[in-house]
């Protein structure tokens, strides 16, 4: 379904040229919405919103910044040996995945000191050198603005757009992350992150991880 709407969002404008611009609300699924559901008023650490103007249709999209939820083990086996293949290193079975994603070059993250940036990744990487049992990959859909981080990160391909398809199907402000545990479940940050929080959430998985939100 949600798939469809995709479709539906990036396709209506070849087919209503002449029409008037039309404007629709979707939820964090995609789901389409009614505007007061749209507008009703959300924690901002919750949930932001997303504009997307195109030639005759404005779609609107309510994100929730965090979500939890569950894979399945074929699915899990399906990513994993996705992200093995694709990197050259394998995930050994107790490790869990985290997922540094770059969405491409937007306004967040086009700006700013890069120089910032690049310390930050260091002490990040610096740090998670001492959690156990992790697999850790930076990977990207558009390769453009990648270089500014430094020499450091290893990027790979979201090849066949599985974690974009899966976890993240907009283009999020100044990137986002996944986390998957053993068994499958999964924490999302969608949009603008603290590279620390990472590390914090590592240190209690239990937590983390527990599917309620």
């Amino acid at each position: 379904m949600r798939n469809k709407l995709l479709t539906f969002i990036f396709g209506f404008s070849a087919v209503l040229t002449f029409a008037q611009k039309k404007e629709i609300y979707l939820n964090d699924d995609l789901f389409q919405i009614t505007q007061a559901e749209f507008k009703k008023t959300y924690e901002p650490y919750k949930f932001y919103n997303l504009r997307f103007e195109l030639d005759t249709l404005i779609a609107n999209v309510k994100v929730q910044r965090i979500r939890k939820g569950k894979i399945s083990n074929e699915l899990l086996n399906s990513i994993k040996s996705e992200l093995s293949t694709i990197s050259g290193d394998t995930i050994p079975n107790n490790n869990f995945i985290i997922i540094n994603y770059y969405h491409g070059l937007d306004r967040c993250n086009s700006s700013g000191d890069k120089s910032y940036a690049r310390a930050a990744y260091k002490r990040f990487l610096k740090k998670l050198k001492k959690v156990k049992n992790i697999s850790q990959f930076f990977m990207y859909k558009s390769l453009e603005g990648t270089k500014e981080y430094g020499k450091q990160l290893n990027w790979i391909k979201d090849e066949f757009g599985t974690i974009e398809k899966i976890f993240l199907p907009l283009q999020y402000p100044c990137g986002s992350y996944v986390l998957i545990d053993l068994d499958g479940n999964y924490y999302v940050q969608k949009g603008e992150y603290n590279l620390e929080e990472i590390i914090d959430l590592l240190i209690d998985t239990k937590t983390t991880f527990a599917n309620h939100e």
